[in-house]
């Protein structure tokens, strides 16, 4: 009879205690949550870990994997998610998540290859011609005769008919005014004394 109480006492110590854990993991549960909205991935990270410690259920697995992708911890998000789906075995989201740890699979694989990859130098380019070396050339300044006169006649350039009409205009006054100025003393009357009229 007294092992009876003892166990009751134990089993009433049990359910208060996984009341209370249940309790505090709900408590977690909704702190987590709103770190997430809020864009505190790290918060809601601890606050979603928190719960599960507190209360085991897959559906903290799948927060937890959530807060890591979004962390970008790609390998731990992986992680997380194939753990939900292995404690969760009637997910209703299943397909989804199976589609999520597909995509992160592909994208560390590329970023493990990139690390990986060998570094790779310039592109191999076959050799160029040779090139004879650059001489130095030293460049003098020598006075130079003026070019030669064109083979032009000297009576088809503009500046001799310049001078002729020139010439010609001044000849022109000049015999103008010189014989302007002997017709007029030309004109005069003569007085003659002494002439013999004719008989």
């Amino acid at each position: 009879m007294r092992r009876v109480f003892i166990l009751l006492a134990l089993l009433l110590l049990a359910t208060s205690a996984h009341a209370e854990d249940k309790t505090k993991a709900r408590e977690a549960f909704r702190a987590g949550t709103q770190h997430f909205k809020l864009g505190e991935y790290d918060q809601a990270l601890d606050s979603f870990k928190e719960a599960y410690r507190n209360f085991e259920s897959p559906i903290f697995l799948f927060n937890i994997a959530q807060c890591e992708r979004q962390l970008n911890h790609k390998q731990d998000a992986i992680r997380f998610y194939r753990q939900y789906l292995a404690d969760a075995k009637d997910a209703q989201n299943r397909e989804e998540v199976e589609q999520i740890i597909a995509k992160l699979q592909t994208a560390t694989d590329a970023e493990h290859a990139a690390v990986t990859k060998p570094p790779q130098g310039p592109a191999e380019r076959p050799p160029s011609p040779a090139v004879a070396p650059a001489t130095t050339t030293t460049t003098t300044l020598t006075a130079s005769a003026p070019p030669p006169a064109s083979d032009k006649p000297t009576y088809k350039k503009w500046w001799v008919w310049t001078i002729v009409g020139g010439a010609v205009a001044i000849g022109l006054g000049v015999g103008l005014g010189v014989g302007l100025g002997t017709s007029s003393s030309t004109s005069l009357p003569s007085t003659t004394f002494g002439s013999a009229k004719p008989f």
